[in-house]
């Protein structure tokens, strides 16, 4: 897991070309003013979706990681937690599934925040939780950019 910033993207460039091109591309963009849907950056290898979601309690999710993919979070606006766990800390409930480039878990974690600017990068082993809230639930617009592995 990596929290970082959108306004340093050359600092990322050791996470590998792809992260360093998806967060630069970013950082061009009015994100504010992005609407909800898929961009592609470089077909299925870099794209992002915008996305605009109620935030739920911890407990109302599982935890997800990917094998596929590096899934980077990026807060627009609204207020955001994100559990996080290594895999071999937690329980397998569902099977990984291609498709969805996705396995969930069970287990404790721990929980921070990444606000408007920042980012949090999970690579394959890091089980995350989105779109958590602890105080007042609440609507949240996102960016979920997505890099091969």
């Amino acid at each position: 897991m990596v929290l970082g910033t959108l306004q340093y993207p050359s600092r990322y460039i050791g996470l590998g070309e792809g992260v360093y091109t998806g967060l630069k591309h970013l950082l061009e963009l009015d994100l504010n003013n992005l609407q909800p849907g898929k961009y592609e950056i470089d077909g299925d290898n870099i794209f992002f979706e915008v996305r605009e979601i109620e935030t739920v309690k911890p407990e109302e999710k599982y935890f997800e990681a990917h094998k596929n993919y590096l899934y980077i979070h990026i807060t627009i606006s609204g207020e955001e937690w994100f559990g996080y766990s290594d895999v071999k800390n937690l329980e397998l409930k569902k099977e990984y599934d291609s498709e969805k480039d996705s396995a969930y878990y069970s287990g404790r974690g721990v929980f921070l925040q990444s606000p408007p600017g920042h980012f949090i990068l999970f690579m394959q082993n890091d089980a995350h939780k989105a779109g958590i809230y602890f105080n007042q639930q609440g609507t949240v617009k996102k960016i979920l950019l997505k890099v091969k592995i």
